[in-house]
C-alpha cells in the first residue's frame, strides 16, 4: 500500500494548521485515498496507475475542501472573556469522532473482531454478574416482610454441628415459648422418590411444617397450602412446585391435573 501521507503533508503545509489538526486530517485524507487506490486495483488497474489515479484526487478542487469540512472544527473569532463559557459544536465533534472510529474499525478487520468479541464478553459477563447480586442481594425475597425474617438453628458444635436442625420436640418447645417472633415454622431436608406415574424420578423436597406458607405470606397457585390438621401423624400431604406441576402432570393448568397426585406414590427413600 502506497504511502500518501507525505504528499497529503506537502499539500497542506501551506495552511500553517496546528500539528494535532493536520494530522486528523491527514489521517482522514491517506485513508480516502488508500480507498480509492484499492477501488481502483479491483477495477483491473497496475499499482503505478492505482497510485497515479488516486493522487489525482488531491488536484480535485472541492477534495481539500470537503475533508477539511469534516475535520476541522470552526474556531470563534470573538475574544474570549475570563470566566465565559465557550460553546462547543458537540453533535459535530461527536460526529467526526464516530467517523473517523469507523473508518479505523474498517480498515484493521482483525482487530475490529477481536474489540467486539472482548466487549461481548466483558458485557455478558457484567450481565451475568448484576443478575446474581440483583436476585441475591437487590431484589427483595417474593415473601410477606422479608426484611422479618430469620433463619434459628440449633447449635450442637460439641457434635461438629453448629447448624444442627432440631427435633421436632426441640421446635414445638421454642415456638411455644418464644416472644421475639409472631410466629415460627419448621423445614427440613428430604428426597423422595416419585413413582406410579411416567418413570420413577429422584426429587429433593422439603418436609415442613403446617403454618410454613401463611407464615411466609404465600398462596398456592391452584388448590390449598397445608392447614393446621396436615400436621397429624399419618397425614401424607404434597405440595408440588410449579416445574414439577408443568413437567410430569401436563401442560393444560386444569384441576384435575393437581388430583392426579392422588394416584401416585411420593416414598422417602431409606438411607
Amino acid at each position: 500500500m502506497p504511502d500518501f501521507k507525505v504528499e497529503i503533508r506537502a499539500r497542506l503545509a501551506e495552511l500553517h494548521l496546528s500539528p494535532v489538526r493536520e494530522a486528523e486530517i491527514v489521517e482522514e485524507l491517506s485513508q480516502h485515498l488508500e480507498q480509492e487506490y484499492e477501488r481502483a486495483l479491483s477495477c483491473g488497474a497496475s499499482a503505478d496507475e492505482a497510485r497515479r489515479q488516486a493522487v489525482e484526487q488531491l488536484n480535485a478542487s472541492d477534495l481539500l475542501g470537503r475533508e477539511l469540512k469534516h475535520v476541522e472544527r470552526r474556531v470563534s473569532q470573538k475574544p474570549v472573556v475570563a470566566g465565559a463559557q465557550l460553546k462547543t459544536n458537540l453533535l459535530g465533534d461527536l460526529t467526526q469522532d464516530i467517523r473517523y472510529a469507523l473508518r479505523v474499525l474498517a480498515k484493521n478487520p482483525a482487530f475490529t473482531i477481536i474489540a467486539v468479541i472482548a466487549l461481548a464478553l466483558g458485557i455478558g459477563a457484567n450481565s451475568a454478574i448484576f443478575s446474581v447480586v440483583d436476585a441475591v442481594l437487590l431484589r427483595p425475597l417474593p415473601f410477606k416482610h422479608p426484611e422479618q425474617l430469620m433463619m434459628v438453628w440449633e447449635n450442637a458444635a460439641h457434635l461438629g454441628f453448629p447448624r444442627n436442625t432440631p427435633s421436632p420436640a426441640n421446635f414445638l418447645d421454642w415456638r411455644k415459648q418464644a416472644q421475639s417472633f409472631t410466629g415460627m415454622a419448621a423445614m427440613a431436608e428430604r428426597s423422595f422418590n416419585l413413582t406410579g406415574v411416567g418413570e420413577p424420578e429422584r426429587l429433593d423436597g422439603r418436609r415442613v411444617s403446617a403454618n410454613l406458607f401463611e407464615l411466609l405470606g404465600v398462596p398456592a397457585l391452584l388448590g390449598r397450602t397445608f392447614v393446621p390438621e396436615d400436621d397429624k401423624p399419618g397425614t401424607h400431604v404434597v405440595l408440588l412446585s410449579y416445574s414439577l406441576w408443568q413437567r410430569r402432570f401436563g401442560r393444560g393448568g386444569s384441576p384435575r391435573s393437581a388430583r392426579a397426585t392422588q394416584c401416585v406414590r411420593f416414598v422417602r427413600p431409606r438411607t
